[in-house]
């Protein structure tokens, strides 16, 4: 089997596992939407929003840093040091976290959250001292067991949700987690995410119980040394990714909608934020098999001709993503969003298509400064990002709403991805056929442009036609491609 084969089966496999688990886990959304108002989608997102930011931290780059170690020491001591290192950073944090949950609640403006940051205090632990098992999977090239487990920990909280929120919530009667007039709350939520999370200790104890705790810092420190500006690009990545919900709830006037507050304005675009989900998952899928793939195809001398390859079939599946989900949202829309009140902002989901898909060509990009050990590179692009990010909202929220969340991700993401690819051509020259794929995504930008102007007055008819044309162009390109794709592959 071909390496691009190889590269496209674990990426299927991980793919599919994703697709399957968040399409389980995107069942919350209607349920979410229909039980809370935007009110209270907004106090989960601003949650969610900082408990992404640092679970980046918890990890510190360790799972990149096992990647390119692995491969060059011996497994098992490789294993235990980034272990270690992760183990003892979560402790650390946690307890920080555990100790000022209440001055945390205040500082972010929701002082009766102390519980629910406490919860995710221990969630967080869990989530890192698991980040490494989870990390040999990939390396051992197991990608069904990892798949298997990630799967499982989605159905048992997805699970659990529907049980406290839609099930039984008059039997499952916790009055603290309750609101004030007796109706579920959201510590619901993050209760189950609690509960799923303890049982990856018995699915992952086969791995877990090959930790052996070392404590050398000389030999910690190459491996520190690499995965710091790992964990600051990540970071920094996140902000990104996190920041506009944040900034929404404090830049934005309150009076700027005449429909919601702030805190509601950030619900509405947290959840337009989710139809991005089909595009997530592939970058998502393609990083879990992508990034063990890379380091071990580094030492063949045809590798950039090959991870150019890669990268152009990327584009060409995100940008068939970003046509059928734009194409479709309204339909989507009101599948997954189920009060009209989350779907004010549904004009954006193109645009964060779009600049989730600059995220992934970058992630493509980024494999130059991790291969040749120069991961600062990726350190000082993050930055940049991340500065563009907090510029643009801060100038932009205030006059444009949540649309200017949007614009400034596609030019924090055009700018990374710029800079990225101009250094890279210096230090690791890849023969990227970026003329190939333009007249692709110019198609794709006009289409969606004229389905826009596309409406009937019966919603049924008109999602038919849509879902009728969407696969016709499919077909289509894949007819146009299947020639160039399968010689290459096979």
């Amino acid at each position: 089997m071909s390496q691009l084969k190889r590269l496209a089966s674990q990426t299927a496999i991980y793919g599919v596992s994703s697709i399957l688990g968040r399409l389980i886990n995107y069942t919350l959304v209607p349920l979410h939407t229909s039980v809370f108002g935007t009110m209270a989608m907004g106090e989960v997102g601003i949650l969610f929003s900082y408990t992404a930011i640092f679970l980046v931290v918890y990890t510190f780059g360790m799972e990149t840093a096992y990647f390119r170690f692995v491969n060059k020491e011996d497994t098992q001591e490789t294993y235990n040091k980034a272990s270690t290192a992760v183990i003892a950073i979560s402790t650390f944090l946690s307890v920080i976290i555990l100790a000022a949950a209440p001055k945390i609640a205040i500082l972010i403006g929701l002082p009766d959250a102390v519980l629910l940051i406490r919860w995710l205090a221990v969630i967080l632990w869990i989530d890192g001292i698991m980040a490494i098992p989870f990390a040999r999977l990939r390396h051992e090239n197991r990608p069904i067991l990892f798949a298997g487990i990630r799967v499982s920990n989605i159905f048992i909280n997805v699970g659990l949700q529907l049980c406290f929120l839609w099930l039984f919530p008059n039997l499952i009667d916790i009055e603290i987690l309750n609101n004030t007039d007796g109706t579920p709350g959201i510590g619901y939520i993050f209760l189950a995410n609690l509960i799923a999370n303890l049982f990856l200790f018995p699915l992952l104890w086969g791995y877990l119980r090959k930790i052996r705790f070392t404590f050398d810092w000389q030999a910690f420190k190459p491996m520190l040394r690499y995965a710091f500006p790992i964990m600051i690009t990540g970071l920094a990545g996140m902000f990104n990714e996190q920041l506009a919900n944040l900034m929404i709830e404090y830049f934005l006037p309150d009076d700027f909608y005449d429909t919601m507050s702030s805190t509601e304005a950030v619900g509405v675009y947290n959840q337009t934020l989710k139809l991005g989900v089909f595009m997530m998952l592939a970058i998502q899928a393609f990083r879990y098999a992508a990034e063990p793939f890379f380091f071990s195809q580094a030492s063949d001398k045809n590798s950039p001709e090959l991870f150019a390859r890669v990268m152009h079939y990327f584009m060409l599946s995100g940008l068939v993503l970003l046509f059928a989900v734009s194409v479709n949202v309204d339909l989507i829309g009101a599948i997954f969003l189920r009060k009209p009140e989350f779907r004010v902002a549904l004009y954006l989901v193109p645009i964060l298509l779009f600049a989730k898909l600059l995220n992934g060509i970058y992630l493509n990009l980024s494999i130059w400064f991790k291969l040749t050990d120069r991961t600062v590179y990726g350190m000082y692009f993050s930055i940049l990002g991340a500065a563009i990010t907090i510029g643009g909202n801060i100038l932009l929220i205030p006059y444009i709403g949540y649309n200017g969340g949007a614009l400034t991700m596609v030019l924090c993401y055009l700018v990374m991805c710029a800079v990225c690819y101009y250094y890279g051509q210096k230090y690791y020259p890849i023969p990227y056929q970026f003329s190939k794929i333009i007249p692709y995504l110019f198609a794709t930008f006009l289409l969606v442009l004229l389905s826009g102007s596309f409406h009937l007055q019966n919603f049924l008819l008109e999602s038919a036609i849509r879902v009728t044309i969407t696969l016709l162009i499919l077909l289509g390109l894949f007819l146009r491609e299947k020639r160039h794709l399968l010689p290459k592959a096979g």
